[in-house]
């Protein structure tokens, strides 16, 4: 669908449609329209007469007719009857042509809405048994053309009309952004998976669908990115798994929340569900829900399937691939966890378009690392594209995303475990984490956010293997260029102590029992592992930060 598609409110009777449907279509700037009503107007007959007089077989013929000529003409809200999926046809028509918005809600609290109701039809008689038995019969039908699933139990009707909005943009296509699915395929302990990475894809759903094995689904996102994605992820797991039961965990945002008592909640979510051993949790979002959700898979029955969905280009090009996962503590970050590989990424680059600037430079930060430890014409073509990628034109965003995960997916398969080469990925990190620890994580609130971190520990490695002649500084002096010219931070914060930030380093995952070891850099394209790095020259390093 594009963005000239009209957006076609479905669902039971009681569930909003018609209410919601106007505060829609104000805040889109688009009229509004009630099939029910417009057919009363072509017919100038009343819906009640209509089923009365003709039957409900001549009234659906007549409904089906009317949405096919609204769906041809101007783009359009409309709340469509209850009854409208029964038609096989009109099925069709909602999926070619459409955004089809899937309102619900429980049978007990529409019963409530439609009290003062007398002019539904098939509602004649014992209401809860009619509405009970429609729903087991047209319940199907909605997952099977709704392209977003809302419930509108205790939401005010402008919320929801505020959720729809907010969630438009992953369900409308990007003019200019690449049709094609890419696909790479990564070797893990557990047996190969793969990352799908294009635009549209939790829309679309067929690559998620593909990667549950079971039929209890936990979907665990944040406050951030539930509302714009998860309506969208819902009802395109419905659409293909129609089975499967669902349940959604929310968390608070941000990397001060990635601890042991949301983990925790996470767990307890599971046994709710009652999941068992072919369960499948799902990571909506960025890096921090990505770890944490990951690390309650791989302790849940001592490991169950986990499809990562990053919503952030950091996520996108760095934490969803290769395993890791983990929660802080208050000593550093990542400290307890396991490595435990997806059963898939799905990189859904349409998620990007909303992003906010700051997260987008963070997620650039890890694009560049790829071409500093590992290819300087990598890093050559960032530098040509850097406009590009900041004002996220969608050819160079999702070729940057593609080259990363070949990168990370290639270092990975061959060291699955970081026992080796894989400890290159942290170049910028020993330090990243140092400050980002120091500051309490305070991430956006009051700090650096995890990208913005790397970009600065980067500098310090390439500042540091210039120093004990390594590497020349010209190329530390052109890194930091080209990150600057990204939008992202250099330079130490300031009021962080260069001994403090040192000691943090100490308990670092980097450090082992030979002591701490440093990913640092021969020049541009050129990371190494290295030890018994002097610690006068790296609190010099610091000072100078």
């Amino acid at each position: 669908m594009t963005t000239h598609s009209p957006l076609v409110l479905i669902g039971p009777t009681g569930a909003g449609k018609s209410t919601v449907g106007p505060l829609l279509a104000a805040r889109l700037s688009l009229p509004f329209i009630d099939l029910d009503h417009h057919i009363e107007h072509v017919t100038a007959r009343r819906i009640t007469d209509l089923f009365a007089g003709d039957g409900e077989a001549a009234f659906r013929a007549i409904e089906a007719s009317a949405l096919q000529g609204l769906l041809a003409g101007e783009r359009a809200v409309i709340a469509a009857g209850a009854g409208t999926v029964l038609d096989a046809d009109t099925r069709d028509r909602l999926r070619r042509l459409a955004c089809v918005i899937h309102l619900d809600a429980p049978v007990a609290l529409r019963l409530g809405r439609l009290e003062e109701s007398d002019d539904r039809p098939l509602l004649q008689g014992d209401r809860r048994a009619a509405m009970e038995a429609m729903e087991v019969e047209r319940g199907p039908l909605y997952a099977q053309v709704g392209d977003l699933h809302l419930d509108t139990a205790g939401r005010d009707p402008a919320d929801v009309a505020e959720a729809i909005t907010r969630a438009l943009p992953l369900l409308l296509s990007i003019p200019g952004t690449p049709a094609a699915t890419r696909r790479l395929d990564v070797d893990s302990p557990r047996g190969p998976y793969p990352i799908h990475v294009g635009d549209g894809l939790i829309a679309e759903g067929s690559a998620l669908a593909a990667a549950l094995r079971g039929r209890h689904v936990l979907i665990v996102s944040d406050a951030n990115v539930a509302p714009r994605f998860l309506p969208v992820l819902v009802a395109s797991l419905r659409r293909h798994r129609p089975g499967i039961r669902i349940s959604c965990h929310v968390l608070p945002p941000g990397e001060h929340e990635k601890t042991l008592d949301h983990w925790r909640d996470v767990i307890d979510a599971l046994a709710r569900m009652g999941a068992t051993r072919d369960a499948t949790v799902i990571a909506l979002g960025g890096g921090v829900v990505g770890d944490l959700a990951g690390y309650a898979a791989a302790s849940w029955m001592r490991g169950v399937d986990v499809v990562q969905v990053p919503t952030t280009l950091l996520a996108m090009v760095d934490s969803s691939v290769g395993g890791k996962t983990a929660v802080d503590l208050p000593a550093g970050k990542n400290l307890v966890g396991a490595f435990h590989p997806p059963a898939a990424v799905i990189a859904d680059t349409r998620t990007l378009s909303t992003l906010p600037d700051r997260e987008l430079r963070a997620g650039l930060a890890e694009v560049v690392k790829y071409g500093a430890i590992f290819d300087a014409a990598f890093l050559d073509w960032i530098q040509a594209q850097a406009a590009a990628l900041a004002t996220r034109e969608p050819a160079p965003l999702a070729e940057a995303v593609v080259r990363s995960c070949h990168f990370k997916a290639a270092v990975v398969a061959r060291d699955p475990f970081e026992q080796g080469e894989r400890a290159l990925l942290n170049f910028g990190h020993t330090f990243g984490h140092a400050i980002e620890a120091e500051q309490g994580y305070a991430g956006a609130h009051d700090g650096l956010v995890h990208g913005e971190a790397v970009a600065v520990g980067m500098v310090l490695a390439a500042r540091l293997s210039a120093r004990i002649g390594l590497a020349p500084d010209a190329d530390a002096t052109a890194l930091a260029r080209l990150l600057e010219r990204l939008g992202l931070p250099t330079r130490l914060p300031a009021g962080l102590s260069p001994q403090a930030l040192f000691e943090r380093m100490r308990l670092d995952k980097k450090a082992d029992a030979a002591g701490l070891r440093f990913i640092l850099w021969d020049g541009t394209g050129r990371a190494r592992i290295v030890r018994d790095v002097a610690q006068a020259d790296v609190l010099e390093v610091l000072r100078n930060g």
